[in-house]
């Protein structure tokens, strides 16, 4: 099990030659204090837990080691920094046990017996990747359980299927909260690329390209941390080289497995809603105008050009069940091909000011009346 103590990110797809570092300026001393209770509090005996400090200028370098000294099941790494996927890479490359799991420091398990239930899990369903459900919490404020959308789904070799898990529900596109079998990341070399963010799902792509087995798990194993001030949260000024990197990387890496025809419907999901990810960005920071602007700099990349005039052409997004995604994805599409983004970013800021993403985040939790603000 690996514990990042950093919120540090580091872009090796585009500027890595430049050697520019992304400082969150947040001390975690006090978050990782609460990690690592929830941590050695589970009741699963056979628990490795490896802590990686990915050049944290604060005091959790010196927590770290004193938590090794203090229990012998801990090993801690220290390296200069190189982002979140090579901090989850050195952790991979030590770790002993048949299972690994991530968890962020801000973030906690839910319960002592997480991680025990996520093995007796991955046993019972003979699974290379376990997903567990999970809730959010910020100060007080605890959410019901997001559930796992895509528990009794057979199917997972589908477009449908990675649609419902990367995209409408978000289920697999995180590392956090998810038990993954040692040999299978090992055997396909299934190691964290360096992006500045949304390097999870990059990841689970990968993952997924393998056709794993996956198993579900209803019971929340995994507390998420709101935190406004991390990267999550934070205005990204390379959005869009990043965001295309990540799905011509993916493409390329598919192309390299011969199984291009089989997942191109990730990348192009992916850079359907990458444009509305730079909408709503630029439309909360900079107004309309430069929302507009950055929206035609988005679709001057042929990648792109080529992945919306897919979905707009209906190619995967046929493959849907929900045909209301259908209908606003395949719309979505012709009108981007169309260079009408006046209209798209309009149509986006509507969607925003309704809080229809709020809505459609709301409406993954089992019950209503979620008491997040």
């Amino acid at each position: 099990m690996r514990c990042s103590v950093s919120e540090e990110r580091f872009d090796e797809a585009r500027q890595q030659a430049a050697g520019q570092h992304y400082y969150s300026g947040i001390s975690y001393t006090k978050y990782l204090r609460e990690c690592m209770d929830s941590v050695l509090a589970q009741d699963y005996a056979r628990l490795e837990i490896i802590l990686v400090d990915d050049g944290s200028p604060d005091a959790c370098p010196d927590m770290c080691d004193a938590y090794e000294k203090q229990d012998t099941r801990i090993r801690v790494i220290h390296q200069k920094n190189s982002g979140l996927g090579m901090a989850r890479n050195a952790g991979m490359r030590i770790a002993e046990g048949e299972y690994l799991f991530f968890l962020d420091s801000d973030d906690k398990l839910d319960g002592q017996g997480a991680i025990r239930k996520m093995v007796k899990c991955a046993v019972k369903k003979e699974a290379d990747i376990v997903v567990g459900s999970y809730r959010r919490f910020q100060g007080h404020n605890l959410s019901t359980v997001n559930i796992t959308h895509l528990r009794d789904r057979i199917d997972t070799q589908t477009v449908d299927f990675r649609f419902e898990g990367f995209y409408r529900y978000g289920h697999l596109a995180y590392n956090w909260g998810k038990l993954y079998r040692s040999d299978f990341i090992k055997k396909h070399k299934l190691y964290c690329k360096s992006y500045p963010f949304t390097q999870d799902k990059a990841h689970n792509m990968e993952c997924c390209a393998y056709a794993p087995v996956y198993a579900f798990l209803d019971e929340s194993v995994c507390l998420y941390r709101i935190n406004e001030q991390s990267v999550t949260f934070r205005y990204k000024k390379d959005m869009i080289p990043v965001w295309i990197a990540i799905a011509e990387n993916f493409n390329r890496f598919c192309s390299m497995e011969g199984i291009a025809q089989d997942y191109g419907d990730l990348s192009a999901f992916h850079i359907f809603f990458g444009s509305f990810y730079l909408l709503k960005q630029e439309l909360g920071k900079n107004g309309l105008r430069k929302a507009v602007r950055q929206l035609h700099v988005y679709a001057q990349n042929p990648f792109v050009q080529t992945c919306m005039r897919q979905l707009a052409a209906g190619r995967y997004v046929q493959e849907i069940h929900t045909w209301s995604w259908k209908f606003v994805i395949r719309c979505a599409a012709i009108l981007f091909c169309m260079h009408g983004y006046l209209p798209y970013t309009l149509g986006t800021a509507c969607l925003l000011r309704l809080h229809v993403d709020a809505w459609i985040t709301r409406l993954r939790y089992r019950k209503k009346g979620d008491e997040m603000p």
